[in-house]
Protein backbone atom coordinates (compact mmCIF):
# COMPACT_ATOMS: atom_id res chain seq x y z
CA UNK A 1 0.00 0.00 0.00
CA UNK A 2 1.08 3.37 -1.01
CA UNK A 3 -0.58 6.12 1.05
CA UNK A 4 -0.39 10.07 0.02
CA UNK A 5 -1.34 12.65 3.05
CA UNK A 6 -2.72 15.52 2.26
CA UNK A 7 -2.83 18.37 4.91
CA UNK A 8 -2.60 21.58 4.70
CA UNK A 9 0.80 21.87 6.76
CA UNK A 10 3.19 19.69 6.94
CA UNK A 11 3.18 19.88 11.04
CA UNK A 12 -0.18 18.39 10.63
CA UNK A 13 0.82 15.76 8.61
CA UNK A 14 3.97 14.73 10.05
CA UNK A 15 2.47 12.34 12.88
CA UNK A 16 0.76 10.73 10.39
CA UNK A 17 3.24 10.07 7.97
CA UNK A 18 5.54 8.48 10.56
CA UNK A 19 2.79 6.12 12.13
CA UNK A 20 2.45 4.95 8.36
CA UNK A 21 5.99 4.34 7.62
CA UNK A 22 6.28 2.49 11.22
CA UNK A 23 4.10 -0.16 9.60
CA UNK A 24 5.76 -0.51 6.75
CA UNK A 25 3.33 1.31 4.63
CA UNK A 26 5.17 3.68 2.04
CA UNK A 27 3.56 7.13 2.34
CA UNK A 28 4.22 11.15 1.53
CA UNK A 29 3.43 13.77 2.44
CA UNK A 30 2.11 16.80 0.06
CA UNK A 31 0.63 19.96 0.84
CA UNK A 32 -3.09 20.18 -0.18
CA UNK A 33 -1.74 23.69 -2.12
CA UNK A 34 0.48 21.69 -4.43
CA UNK A 35 -2.88 19.54 -5.88
CA UNK A 36 -4.04 20.53 -8.94
CA UNK A 37 -6.82 19.46 -11.23
CA UNK A 38 -6.47 19.88 -14.93
CA UNK A 39 -9.47 19.50 -17.31
CA UNK A 40 -8.59 18.69 -20.97
CA UNK A 41 -12.10 18.40 -22.87
CA UNK A 42 -14.02 15.15 -21.29
CA UNK A 43 -11.18 14.24 -18.77
CA UNK A 44 -9.43 15.44 -15.60
CA UNK A 45 -6.15 14.62 -14.63
CA UNK A 46 -4.76 15.00 -10.58
CA UNK A 47 -1.36 16.95 -11.18
CA UNK A 48 0.82 17.06 -8.10
CA UNK A 49 3.53 18.67 -7.73
CA UNK A 50 6.88 17.25 -7.37
CA UNK A 51 4.92 13.97 -7.60
CA UNK A 52 2.91 11.76 -9.36
CA UNK A 53 -0.44 10.45 -7.90
CA UNK A 54 0.04 7.42 -10.22
CA UNK A 55 2.41 6.63 -6.92
CA UNK A 56 -0.18 5.87 -4.36
CA UNK A 57 -3.21 3.61 -3.68
CA UNK A 58 -4.88 5.52 -1.51
CA UNK A 59 -4.82 8.96 -0.07
CA UNK A 60 -5.51 10.06 4.03
CA UNK A 61 -7.03 13.47 3.55
CA UNK A 62 -6.78 16.44 6.37
CA UNK A 63 -8.25 19.73 5.69
CA UNK A 64 -10.89 22.28 7.08
CA UNK A 65 -14.35 21.66 5.90
CA UNK A 66 -14.40 25.26 4.84
CA UNK A 67 -12.23 24.13 2.01
CA UNK A 68 -14.83 22.22 0.53
CA UNK A 69 -15.41 24.32 -2.81
CA UNK A 70 -11.70 22.97 -3.51
CA UNK A 71 -11.84 19.87 -1.88
CA UNK A 72 -14.86 18.08 -3.11
CA UNK A 73 -13.96 18.52 -6.71
CA UNK A 74 -10.78 16.54 -5.99
CA UNK A 75 -13.00 14.18 -3.99
CA UNK A 76 -15.08 13.52 -6.89
CA UNK A 77 -11.96 12.87 -9.11
CA UNK A 78 -10.04 10.88 -6.76
CA UNK A 79 -12.97 8.34 -5.86
CA UNK A 80 -13.93 7.83 -9.94
CA UNK A 81 -9.90 6.73 -10.10
CA UNK A 82 -10.47 4.48 -7.89
CA UNK A 83 -8.30 5.76 -4.89
CA UNK A 84 -9.47 5.04 -1.36
CA UNK A 85 -9.94 8.36 0.90
CA UNK A 86 -11.26 8.45 4.22
CA UNK A 87 -14.09 11.45 3.01
CA UNK A 88 -17.06 10.36 0.67
CA UNK A 89 -17.15 12.68 -1.75
CA UNK A 90 -20.04 14.84 -1.10
CA UNK A 91 -19.03 14.62 2.45
CA UNK A 92 -17.47 18.21 2.67
CA UNK A 93 -20.12 20.16 1.27
CA UNK A 94 -22.20 18.92 3.51
CA UNK A 95 -20.39 19.77 6.85
CA UNK A 96 -19.34 22.50 5.31
CA UNK A 97 -23.09 23.42 5.32
CA UNK A 98 -24.58 23.45 9.66
CA UNK A 99 -28.18 23.94 8.73
CA UNK A 100 -27.66 21.25 6.07
CA UNK A 101 -25.67 18.93 8.50
CA UNK A 102 -28.20 18.98 11.13
CA UNK A 103 -30.98 18.13 8.67
CA UNK A 104 -29.39 15.49 6.87
CA UNK A 105 -28.73 14.30 10.32
CA UNK A 106 -32.15 14.23 11.57
CA UNK A 107 -33.96 12.80 8.40
CA UNK A 108 -31.11 9.52 9.69
CA UNK A 109 -32.25 9.14 12.54
CA UNK A 110 -29.23 10.74 13.94
CA UNK A 111 -29.58 12.30 17.89
CA UNK A 112 -29.21 15.88 17.51
CA UNK A 113 -30.43 18.86 20.19
CA UNK A 114 -33.72 20.44 18.21
CA UNK A 115 -33.21 22.41 15.41
CA UNK A 116 -34.97 24.98 13.50
CA UNK A 117 -34.37 27.04 10.53
CA UNK A 118 -35.94 30.51 9.42
CA UNK A 119 -35.39 32.40 6.34
CA UNK A 120 -36.60 35.49 7.88
CA UNK A 121 -36.43 37.52 10.87
CA UNK A 122 -39.94 38.45 10.49
CA UNK A 123 -40.66 34.88 11.38
CA UNK A 124 -38.51 33.53 14.14
CA UNK A 125 -40.69 34.79 16.83
CA UNK A 126 -43.42 32.58 15.30
CA UNK A 127 -40.28 29.57 14.37
CA UNK A 128 -39.26 29.92 18.16
CA UNK A 129 -42.79 29.03 19.62
CA UNK A 130 -42.04 25.30 18.54
CA UNK A 131 -38.74 24.69 20.28
CA UNK A 132 -37.65 25.34 24.31
CA UNK A 133 -34.78 28.30 26.06
CA UNK A 134 -32.46 28.66 26.19
CA UNK A 135 -31.24 28.30 22.31
CA UNK A 136 -28.32 29.19 20.32
CA UNK A 137 -29.08 31.57 17.28
CA UNK A 138 -27.00 31.69 14.67
CA UNK A 139 -27.69 34.33 11.38
CA UNK A 140 -25.97 33.12 8.30
CA UNK A 141 -25.14 34.35 4.79
CA UNK A 142 -25.40 31.65 2.43
CA UNK A 143 -24.24 28.78 4.64
CA UNK A 144 -21.34 30.60 6.55
CA UNK A 145 -22.57 31.56 9.95
CA UNK A 146 -22.07 35.47 10.85
CA UNK A 147 -23.31 35.88 14.18
CA UNK A 148 -24.11 33.75 17.04
CA UNK A 149 -25.51 33.96 20.67
CA UNK A 150 -27.32 32.32 23.22
CA UNK A 151 -31.20 33.64 23.69
CA UNK A 152 -32.80 32.87 27.19
CA UNK A 153 -36.07 34.32 26.27
CA UNK A 154 -38.11 35.55 23.54
CA UNK A 155 -36.97 39.61 24.65
CA UNK A 156 -33.24 38.33 23.96
CA UNK A 157 -33.93 36.95 20.72
CA UNK A 158 -35.85 39.50 19.41
CA UNK A 159 -33.07 42.42 20.57
CA UNK A 160 -30.21 40.13 18.68
CA UNK A 161 -32.49 39.76 15.34
CA UNK A 162 -32.94 43.59 15.42
CA UNK A 163 -29.46 44.16 16.19
CA UNK A 164 -28.57 43.08 12.54
CA UNK A 165 -27.69 45.22 10.11
CA UNK A 166 -26.52 43.44 7.48
CA UNK A 167 -28.63 41.62 4.96
CA UNK A 168 -29.24 38.23 6.43
CA UNK A 169 -30.18 35.02 4.42
CA UNK A 170 -31.36 32.78 7.13
CA UNK A 171 -31.72 31.87 11.19
CA UNK A 172 -30.78 28.86 12.67
CA UNK A 173 -32.33 28.22 16.32
CA UNK A 174 -30.89 25.05 18.04
CA UNK A 175 -31.69 24.05 21.34
CA UNK A 176 -28.58 24.86 23.57
CA UNK A 177 -27.85 21.88 26.36
CA UNK A 178 -25.92 23.30 29.38
CA UNK A 179 -23.98 20.12 30.04
CA UNK A 180 -20.26 18.75 29.33
CA UNK A 181 -19.50 18.54 25.83
CA UNK A 182 -18.04 15.20 24.77
CA UNK A 183 -15.23 15.28 22.26
CA UNK A 184 -14.80 12.39 19.84
CA UNK A 185 -12.38 11.12 17.17
CA UNK A 186 -13.85 8.41 15.22
CA UNK A 187 -11.78 6.10 12.97
CA UNK A 188 -13.69 3.77 11.39
CA UNK A 189 -16.03 1.92 14.20
CA UNK A 190 -13.67 3.09 17.03
CA UNK A 191 -14.45 6.17 19.16
CA UNK A 192 -12.37 8.08 21.17
CA UNK A 193 -13.51 10.23 24.13
CA UNK A 194 -12.67 13.49 26.16
CA UNK A 195 -15.11 15.09 28.41
CA UNK A 196 -15.12 18.88 28.39
CA UNK A 197 -16.71 20.42 31.17
CA UNK A 198 -18.55 23.74 30.83
CA UNK A 199 -17.98 27.29 32.29
CA UNK A 200 -20.17 30.04 31.96
CA UNK A 201 -21.34 28.53 28.82
CA UNK A 202 -17.86 27.95 27.50
CA UNK A 203 -16.54 25.04 26.77
CA UNK A 204 -13.03 24.01 28.26
CA UNK A 205 -9.68 23.31 26.18
CA UNK A 206 -9.15 19.30 25.03
CA UNK A 207 -6.16 19.44 27.54
CA UNK A 208 -8.41 20.50 29.95
CA UNK A 209 -10.76 17.70 29.71
CA UNK A 210 -11.53 13.99 30.99
CA UNK A 211 -11.28 10.60 29.21
CA UNK A 212 -14.63 9.79 28.79
CA UNK A 213 -15.96 6.33 28.66
CA UNK A 214 -18.70 6.58 25.57
CA UNK A 215 -22.02 4.53 26.28
CA UNK A 216 -23.25 2.47 23.65
CA UNK A 217 -25.76 3.86 22.86
CA UNK A 218 -24.07 6.82 22.53
CA UNK A 219 -21.38 5.56 20.23
CA UNK A 220 -24.21 4.17 17.95
CA UNK A 221 -25.30 7.61 17.61
CA UNK A 222 -21.57 9.24 16.35
CA UNK A 223 -21.22 6.57 14.05
CA UNK A 224 -24.05 6.73 12.32
CA UNK A 225 -23.44 10.35 12.25
CA UNK A 226 -20.34 9.92 10.55
CA UNK A 227 -21.58 7.58 8.22
CA UNK A 228 -24.95 9.35 7.10
CA UNK A 229 -22.50 12.71 6.32
CA UNK A 230 -19.84 10.19 4.75
CA UNK A 231 -16.42 10.00 6.73
CA UNK A 232 -14.77 7.16 7.75
CA UNK A 233 -12.31 9.56 10.18
CA UNK A 234 -13.91 12.43 11.86
CA UNK A 235 -14.33 14.64 15.28
CA UNK A 236 -17.86 14.39 16.60
CA UNK A 237 -18.98 16.19 19.47
CA UNK A 238 -21.84 15.18 21.37
CA UNK A 239 -24.04 16.83 24.30
CA UNK A 240 -26.56 14.95 26.43
CA UNK A 241 -25.90 12.46 23.76
CA UNK A 242 -26.86 13.94 20.89
CA UNK A 243 -24.89 15.60 18.22
CA UNK A 244 -23.79 19.06 18.16
CA UNK A 245 -20.97 19.06 15.24
CA UNK A 246 -18.78 17.02 12.81
CA UNK A 247 -15.85 18.17 11.34
CA UNK A 248 -13.36 15.91 8.93
CA UNK A 249 -10.40 17.66 10.35
CA UNK A 250 -9.30 16.18 13.10
CA UNK A 251 -6.38 17.61 15.65
CA UNK A 252 -5.24 14.24 18.07
CA UNK A 253 -3.48 16.63 20.25
CA UNK A 254 -3.84 16.22 23.96
CA UNK A 255 -6.55 13.34 22.50
CA UNK A 256 -3.77 10.27 22.54
CA UNK A 257 -2.54 11.21 26.28
CA UNK A 258 -5.77 11.47 27.42
CA UNK A 259 -7.53 8.21 25.90
CA UNK A 260 -4.24 6.39 26.59
CA UNK A 261 -4.22 5.15 22.99
CA UNK A 262 -2.02 5.63 20.16
CA UNK A 263 -4.67 7.08 17.47
CA UNK A 264 -2.46 7.47 14.83
CA UNK A 265 -1.25 4.15 14.80
CA UNK A 266 -5.37 2.80 14.90
CA UNK A 267 -5.50 4.98 11.66
CA UNK A 268 -3.13 3.29 10.11
CA UNK A 269 -4.70 -0.45 11.30
CA UNK A 270 -7.60 1.19 9.69
CA UNK A 271 -6.13 1.71 6.11
CA UNK A 272 -4.83 -1.75 6.60
CA UNK A 273 -8.54 -2.88 6.88
CA UNK A 274 -9.13 -1.18 3.89
CA UNK A 275 -6.19 -2.93 2.35
CA UNK A 276 -7.84 -5.95 -0.01
CA UNK A 277 -10.24 -3.11 -0.75
CA UNK A 278 -7.62 -0.53 -1.92
CA UNK A 279 -5.91 -3.95 -3.98
CA UNK A 280 -9.22 -4.24 -5.66
CA UNK A 281 -9.61 -0.74 -7.59
CA UNK A 282 -5.69 -0.67 -8.11
CA UNK A 283 -6.24 -3.51 -10.29
CA UNK A 284 -9.31 -2.01 -11.58
CA UNK A 285 -7.50 0.84 -12.43
CA UNK A 286 -4.70 -0.87 -13.96
CA UNK A 287 -7.16 -2.80 -16.38
CA UNK A 288 -8.72 0.78 -17.56
CA UNK A 289 -5.13 1.71 -18.45
CA UNK A 290 -4.49 -1.17 -20.76
CA UNK A 291 -8.06 -0.93 -22.30
CA UNK A 292 -7.11 2.83 -22.92
CA UNK A 293 -3.92 2.01 -24.10
CA UNK A 294 -5.42 -1.04 -26.46
CA UNK A 295 -8.71 1.20 -27.69
CA UNK A 296 -5.86 3.61 -29.25
CA UNK A 297 -4.49 0.39 -31.56
CA UNK A 298 -5.95 -1.43 -34.61
CA UNK A 299 -7.94 -3.32 -31.39
CA UNK A 300 -9.82 -1.21 -30.39
CA UNK A 301 -12.64 -2.35 -31.95
CA UNK A 302 -12.58 -4.88 -29.08
CA UNK A 303 -12.65 -2.90 -26.52
CA UNK A 304 -15.88 -0.61 -27.09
Amino acid sequence: MRVLVLAEKKKIAENFVKAFLEKGITAKYLRLSKVMLVSKKDKTEIKLVGSNIDNFDAVFLQARSSLAPFVEPLLEELTNQGFYVNSKKGSYYLSDNEPYTFVSLAINNVKTPKTLTSGSGKNIERVSKNISYPLLVKSFVGKKAQQAIIANNGKELNSFVKSIKSDIEGFMLREYIDEPVISCIVVGDEVFSVKRKTKDQVVVPIDKGEYYKLPDSDKENVLNATKVIGLDIAKVDLVKGRVISIEPNINLKNFNKICSADIESRIVDFYLSKENEIKRKSIFSELKDIRSIFSKTIFGRFFK
